[in-house]
């Protein structure tokens, strides 16, 4: 299993930025840290377009010609191993 690499920041807030905070904490029944880390993603998401993730180049990968498989449901994982080492 890979060891995740966490590095401490510092970071100040005001008073209504801690409020709002601690009202997420509750609500989410998580730490402030993960609470900030999902704000961040969720950041990220509005601020890269999608056709930036590394996931949208799977798309049309399955091809979709006679010779595509058929049970890709079932083995894509197989099948899309298969295809980065093709390229």
């Amino acid at each position: 299993m890979a060891v995740l690499e966490k590095k401490p920041v510092q970071v100040y807030l005001g008073s209504r930025h801690q409020n709002i905070l601690d009202t997420l904490v509750k609500k989410l029944n998580v730490s402030k840290a993960e609470a900030l880390r999902r704000g961040l993603e969720s950041l990220a998401r509005e601020v890269v377009p999608v056709e930036e993730d590394p996931a949208w180049q799977l798309i049309g990968l399955a091809g979709g010609d006679a010779d595509t498989p058929t049970d890709w449901s079932v083995n894509h994982d197989r099948y899309l191993v298969e295809e980065c080492q093709n390229e």
